[in-house]
């Protein structure tokens, strides 16, 4: 149905300056989904979708929405965008972006060179604290469960669940910059405030990526609570040691 998905809608949540970036946010449900809704949005359900699951579907077009509506902000007019082979978003110059869904969410972050090198959004539903510690060892580094070892089990959840989201950020951010697939325990991140609305706390890569991304650089990541998802995002500037 073409009222599957909401309008997307600018959002900040952030306590990091946009320094020019663009996040727009939307919900959509997946029940009341069908592939009506891609002509109507002006888009072409794009062929390695054509035995995706609904729920695939809903996400891939919820994502767009928000990334074509961020990048309008930033007035680079696009109908579509395609996917480069690795299945990364083929951006149109000079943006740079990411896009997240989660659950019947789905948001996009955007903007330019050279303002910002690699961006990185991610959004996750709060886990359960069963669900949580279940995870938690293939997440967390030894440093960072030893943060946590004294909180409740609902804080130790918040905190695995944002610890999770910003390293996805953080490989979103990256990624594209470095060429190189990296894992959780590739990254830590330093002691910061679980139960804030929003916040701040410092990454860390523990290996190297590239000749300019090498073990002990340090960026900042931002995490938001949006109620029921958790919300980060990784936004860098010059890459290190560019000149």
């Amino acid at each position: 149905m073409s009222d599957a998905i909401a309008t997307p809608q600018p959002c900040w949540p952030f306590i990091s300056p946009a320094r020019g970036a663009r996040l727009s946010l939307t919900t959509f449900d997946v029940q009341r989904f069908d592939d009506s809704a891609f002509p109507f949005h002006g888009m072409a359900l794009p062929d390695s979708l054509s035995r995706a699951v609904t729920k695939r579907r809903a996400e891939y077009l919820a994502g767009r929405l928000c990334a074509r509506h961020a990048l309008a902000a930033l007035d680079i007019q696009v109908n579509a965008l395609g996917s480069l082979p690795d299945r990364q978003v083929d951006w149109p110059t000079p943006s740079r972006g990411a896009i997240t869904h989660a659950h019947d969410l789905a948001a996009a972050l955007v903007g330019t060179a050279p303002d910002h090198q690699g961006l990185g959004i991610d959004a996750e539903r709060w886990l359960t604290p069963e669900r949580a510690d279940y995870l938690a060892s293939s997440i967390l580094t030894p440093r960072e469960q030893d943060i946590i070892d004294a909180f409740t089990p609902e804080q130790r959840a918040r905190a695995i669940t944002l610890t999770f989201s910003l390293k996805e950020s953080l490989f979103k951010a990256l990624y594209p910059l470095t060429g190189t697939r990296f894992y959780f325990h590739d990254a830590w991140v330093d002691t910061f405030d679980a139960t804030a609305p929003a916040g701040q706390c410092t990454l860390v890569l523990a290996r190297a990526l590239s000749a300019s991304w090498q073990p002990g650089t340090r960026l900042t990541g931002d995490f938001a609570n949006m109620g029921a998802h958790a919300l980060t995002a990784v936004m860098t500037g010059a890459i290190p040691g560019a000149a």
